[in-house]
């Protein structure tokens, strides 16, 4: 049966077939609970791309993050590829176990269930709190504060540049950077106040929102953010410690932030160096190509207002294809995504929307080549777990997908009352 594939330009599927892609479901035929599954749906993984997954509560997006996740890791190519999976809420550690639940299901789409060998980082002053609940994780990550701008310090601590607290800030961070560079902690941020001639009341508010960055427990004499990018594994990088702070957020942001400016430069530098190799016939993959997954995407690249991840998100989304970066922004609510970010999608994989506004953001973006209302093509799915669609802005065409079945567990699914 021919596949179809999605996101794959008639040059490359000509000179590659399907090699680089991942099946991830099957194109529905028919309507409604007429509607059965036919040729296998893969998407392309080898080259860049701005993917969205979107779909309400309950509707299986988290869980098809996952299912990208695994195609990622299993791919023909994957050693010349890196996963990061953002987990705001703890529910990817699971994919370590086996869908063995699922067995039967596996079956009849030839696939077994399957544990990934997946690297759980979590904030390295935040141990104690993962053991003390029994937590699984791998290894621990650290930022480096000097890494910071004042901007980013501002909006982790929701504060106006412009404000007097704001304006010490900006004058901390621009004088430890004169004398210090990239080379300075927080401890010596904060020890700096008082050489600044502004009142103590000023000195200390700021003082307290330092003392309260060193109990994210995510700050360190260096950053081990680079550990993220190895080549053909998943990194998970957990931060729903962060839940339990009113910054929550903030928190995360700062973090998502931090890794996309650094990706971003390490893969355009690397880009410099393999366009040189081209020039002498030479064929080498300096830096693996990084697909960073995103879960809960609204909440680090949202339409109104802006977070510490906002600006260089949009860079990926912007020039991330020329570097070699893919992004996945998944979300319930579509419509509080930026949208920017939600203009240059140019694969989406959409389960049942009902939210008018989110329907009508995904329509205006595919209604140039769509023969319907995106509306018509939601109606029409079949009621049953992991139904969607695919749209596919390469070929201008939709897709209705039956997603198949996870092969590693899947901790993110709804609790119930019931006792068996």
């Amino acid at each position: 049966m021919p596949k179809i594939s999605v996101g794959r330009g008639e040059d490359l599927e000509e000179k590659y077939g399907m090699k680089g892609t991942g099946e991830i479901g099957r194109h529905l035929v028919g309507e409604n609970e007429e509607a059965h599954a036919a040729n296998p749906i893969n998407f392309d993984i080898a080259t860049p791309h701005v993917m969205g997954v979107f779909g309400k509560r309950g509707t299986g997006k988290s869980y098809s993050l996952g299912t990208i996740a695994e195609e990622i890791h299993d791919a023909d190519i994957s050693d010349n590829l890196s996963t990061i999976l953002v987990d705001p809420m703890g529910i990817y550690w699971s994919m370590k176990r086996p869908n063995d639940r699922a067995a039967t299901m596996l079956e009849q789409w030839d696939l077994k269930p399957k544990g990934y060998d997946i690297n759980i980082f979590i904030p390295e002053g935040k141990t104690e709190s993962f053991e003390q609940k029994d937590m699984p994780y791998d290894k621990t990550f650290t930022l480096n504060p000097a890494e910071l701008s004042a901007t980013e310090w501002s909006m982790a601590f929701n504060l106006e540049l412009n404000s007097k607290i704001g304006i010490l800030l900006e004058r901390v961070v621009t004088k430890m950077d004169d004398k210090f560079g990239n080379d300075y902690t927080l401890n010596m941020m904060i020890k700096s106040l008082d050489k600044f001639d502004f009142d103590k009341d000023t000195r200390r508010a700021l003082e307290n929102r330092f003392q309260n960055a060193k109990d994210w427990g995510i700050f360190g004499e260096e950053s081990t953010i680079d550990d993220f990018m190895t080549r053909g594994e998943i990194s998970i990088i957990d931060m729903s410690v962060f839940g339990e702070m009113s910054s929550g957020w903030s928190v995360r942001s700062l973090v998502v932030g931090l890794l996309a400016k650094r990706v971003l430069q390490q893969r355009m530098a690397a880009r410099r160096m393999e366009e040189l190799d081209e020039m002498q016939g030479i064929s080498e993959n300096e830096m693996p190509i990084v697909w960073m997954l995103i879960d809960e995407a609204h909440q680090f690249i949202p339409n109104n207002g802006r977070t510490p991840a906002t600006k260089p998100l949009l860079r990926w989304v912007k020039i991330g294809r020329e570097p070699g970066v893919s992004l996945a922004l998944c979300t319930q609510q579509p419509a509080k995504l930026n949208s920017n970010a939600l203009s240059q999608c140019d694969v989406i994989l959409s389960h049942r929307l009902t939210a008018k506004e989110d329907i009508q953001a995904l329509g205006e973006i595919m209604q140039s080549y769509m023969r319907h209302d995106i509306g018509h093509y939601i109606d029409a799915l079949p009621d049953r777990p992991g139904t969607g669609l695919m749209l596919d802005d390469n070929s201008e065409r939709v897709f209705p997908i039956q997603m198949r079945p996870r092969r590693s567990w899947h901790a993110g699914g709804t609790p119930d009352a019931f006792d068996e």
